[in-house]
């Protein structure tokens, strides 16, 4: 009898060759959980030792922000909230809207269409956002783009954000490849709120399309102001996973079971879900 090594399923990251040393590669989400996380104590100072847990022992948590990869930014972005203002002609109509923050300087020119005077302007509660790379070149063209409104329809709940409607989206320069039968979903980092970039999240067949995954966001911010956003930026979390099928099922519980598992529970004083019950992950990288 002949047995067969059985093999071990994989995540690449690949990217043009001319660039792999220039940007940040994605890592292990380990070793980009948010900074929060990481400088939070596991226990609370004056507490007695079985009540004074964090956050940082929340198994769950750890879980959620450790699993998969992250992709870093691979650039400094440089982000712009500005108000939106309204520009009157000499008889108070308004002419022209524009977001900008120096509204005095358009005072005295004309419209493009119209070729109204712009005589005053009124800032209005409206906010535009102006959003740049420095200029690198990852030959992959233009390295923000966006989508109209209308492609997510006015039912889409992004518009109770100030500039939801503003449907932004990355060039990535990474090609996933997975092993067969593997997909991957697309998030924003787990529990990591450092940024206001909130993406579109999705799943793809990374066995099988072997090419870059762009990714549409929105900003959620309402302040306005200049922001830059570091280049080795946990960006976008990476999560594998094998597609297979699941028996579904919804019914009472198992009382017997539940109730050994409580009485398992309470022969520990903390981490009763980490000692008793978890499996720890594994993860290459």
């Amino acid at each position: 009898m002949f047995w067969r090594k059985k093999e071990k399923s994989y995540i690449k990251f690949h990217t043009n060759k001319d660039i792999l040393e220039t940007i940040p590669h994605p890592v292990p989400a380990a070793k980009a959980m948010p900074d929060w996380f990481k400088k939070i104590k596991p226990r609370m100072e004056g507490r007695d030792i079985a009540d004074a847990g964090t956050i940082k022992r929340c198994i769950p948590v750890l879980d959620a922000v450790s699993q998969g990869y992250i992709i870093p930014l691979w650039a400094d972005l440089q982000v712009k909230i500005i108000p939106v203002y309204n520009f009157k002609d000499k008889n108070g109509k308004i002419v022209h809207q524009e977001s900008t923050d120096k509204p005095e300087e358009l005072v005295g020119k004309e419209t493009t269409v119209t070729k109204d005077i712009m005589e005053s302007f009124d800032k209005t509660e409206e906010l535009g956002i102006w959003i740049k790379f420095p200029e690198i070149d990852l030959g992959l063209g233009q390295l923000i783009s966006g989508h109209s409104w209308q492609q997510v329809g006015n039912s889409c709940d992004l518009k109770k954000f100030k500039l939801g409607k503003v449907l932004l989206k990355f060039t990535n320069p990474w090609v996933i490849e997975t092993s067969p039968g593997w997909s991957v979903k697309f998030q924003n980092p787990a529990n990591n709120w450092s940024n206001d970039i909130q993406l579109i999240e999705g799943v793809v067949d990374t066995d099988t399309y072997y090419n870059e995954v762009n990714f549409p966001y929105v900003w959620t911010g309402a302040t306005e102001g200049e922001f830059i956003i570091p280049r080795g930026t946990p960006l976008i979390h990476v999560i594998p996973f094998k597609r297979t099928e699941i028996d579904f099922e919804v019914s009472s519980y198992d009382k017997e079971k539940k109730t050994n598992t409580l009485k398992k529970m309470y022969t520990k004083h903390y981490d009763r879900y980490k000692t008793l019950f978890w499996s720890k992950r594994k993860t290459n990288g």
